[in-house]
């Protein structure tokens, strides 16, 4: 009998997280499972959580939106255990790019019936992200979207309009596996793992969890004319093939500034960072995740 473990915070969405770990827990229950659940008390008490129980579960399901995920799959980095997501965020980046559906029984069953994946866990300045991370207005975005009353799509774009006007693009230098810097003049910069932020709009297309390697999208200072256009394209996913847009790829990428810090986003919550920036993929702190059977 496999033993599982759910991870969630019993406040989060005013106690709806909770209520998907307790379903989700009956569903597999009733399929053969030995479950329990363990509800969060602080932010990282996930990573806790999972470094004391990962030896004594074969699966451990985080409940939640990226920012649980990405302490949950913290904890398993070095670990055999497998890891498992009950989608229940605003964004739900990585359960998206998986095609675990968001209805949480369906994504129940998948945790049943889904097919096992390997999962990168890349670290920028030694910090582990699964999904995305970057700096430039996107991050601009994530920490006033912090500030904001309430979450989900509507008030990220109302953060986005009331931002988008008064920041400007910043200048970086970018080096690719120790290779030649170029320099680079962007509004965006941002490093995926996997290929989107979430609800959906994707960012680096060509991005896979597995491959040993990142994808940067770099986005230069747009008027509303290219702003309107790469909406579309983020949703369509097809970003990378808009003229404007400079994309690359590599194990280990360092972005530079002439500033000493700057404020980014990892799995779409809000952190700062020294610089250099230096994003890496090692092969080493791969981790397993379980995806939707239809995953291509």
């Amino acid at each position: 009998m496999k033993k599982v473990v759910f991870i969630a915070n019993p406040v989060s969405g005013n106690g709806k997280a909770k209520k998907a770990a307790e379903l989700s827990a009956s569903i597999l229950k009733d399929n053969a499972f030995e479950v329990s659940i363990k509800f969060t008390e602080y932010a990282g008490h996930a990573t806790t959580l999972v470094q004391q129980l990962s030896s004594k579960a074969d699966i451990i399901v985080a409940v939640g939106g990226d920012g649980t995920v990405n302490e949950v799959a913290t904890g398993l980095v070095g670990s055999k255990t497998v890891l498992g997501i009950i989608p229940n965020g605003s964004g739900n980046g990585l359960a998206r790019h998986l095609k675990i559906p968001m209805s949480t029984k369906k994504a129940a069953e998948c945790l049943i019936h889904g097919k096992l994946q390997p999962l990168d866990a890349p670290t920028i300045n030694d910090k582990f992200f699964f999904c995305t991370a970057g700096v430039g207005f996107d991050a601009h975005i994530s920490h006033v979207f912090a500030k904001m009353e309430g979450r989900g799509l509507k008030n990220y774009i109302k953060a986005i309009l009331k931002e988008y006007g008064s920041y400007a693009s910043q200048d970086y230098t970018i080096s690719l596996d120790d290779s030649s810097s170029v320099n680079q003049k962007a509004f965006v910069l941002t490093v995926g793992n996997a290929a989107q932020y979430g609800n959906e709009a994707v960012i680096a297309p060509n991005a896979r969890i597995g491959d040993g390697t990142l994808e940067l999208t770099a986005l230069p200072q747009p008027n509303l004319i290219r702003g309107a256009i790469w909406g579309i394209r983020l949703f369509m996913k097809n970003i990378d093939k808009d003229s404007s847009v400079n994309t690359f790829r590599g194990k280990e990428i360092k972005i530079n500034n002439t500033a000493q810090s700057v404020d980014g986003h990892r799995d779409g919550e809000p952190d700062t960072w020294e610089y250099p920036l230096l994003f890496q993929v090692k092969q080493e702190n791969q981790i397993t995740v379980i995806a939707n059977s239809t995953l291509v």
